[in-house]
């Protein structure tokens, strides 16, 4: 295995980092500071972090603050995350209503914001929140902008209503 090394690259004006081989920047790779920077990637410009849970990835457990029925409903949104269109993922109908769109963008905010899990235990969820979150807001932003939501529209009813077959950059 190489090191990690850093190289600036250049993303709308700015420089970043990006990560480059499979060791992190840090001396103990085992840090956690080390594993988070080792799964951050850049895409479309924006830097997010890729969950990928192993070890089965989570169970609902008593131990943790969140009920058993949240903790289900969580795992399900979670395991279909990149199967459902930018609608679904805000619990909407393919609608071409900017108002509506906002209302259940807000809506999705109320239940998966991580800060209404603040001081709480909740263990690999937090991380769950978090890409749930981000995939809901990157959604909202998608759709707020009414060109690339007439276009997504039009791609969603060319490929069936939801089908697999949308454009793979609109998801």
């Amino acid at each position: 295995m190489r090191p990690a090394t850093a190289v600036a690259q250049p993303l709308r004006g700015q420089y970043s980092l990006a990560l480059h081989g499979s060791a992190a920047l840090l001396p103990d790779a085992g840090e956690p500071v080390a594993r988070w920077l080792a799964a951050c990637r850049c895409v479309a410009g924006r830097w997010s972090v890729r969950l990928e849970l192993r070890g089965g990835g989570p169970r609902v457990s008593d131990d943790l603050d969140l009920a058993r029925d949240e903790q289900e409903r969580l795992l399900a949104l979670w395991a279909r995350r990149d199967q459902v269109c930018h609608f679904e993922r805000l619990g909407l109908a393919p609608t071409g209503d900017g108002a509506a769109i906002r209302r259940a963008y807000l809506d999705t905010c109320r239940h998966l914001h991580p800060d209404r899990y603040y001081g709480k235990r909740i263990g690999t969820f937090a991380a769950i929140l978090a890409e749930l979150f981000d995939r809901a807001r990157a959604s909202a932003e998608f759709l707020g902008d009414p060109r690339r939501r007439a276009r997504y529209l039009t791609q969603l009813k060319a490929a069936g209503e939801g089908s697999d077959e949308v454009d793979a950059d609109a998801r």
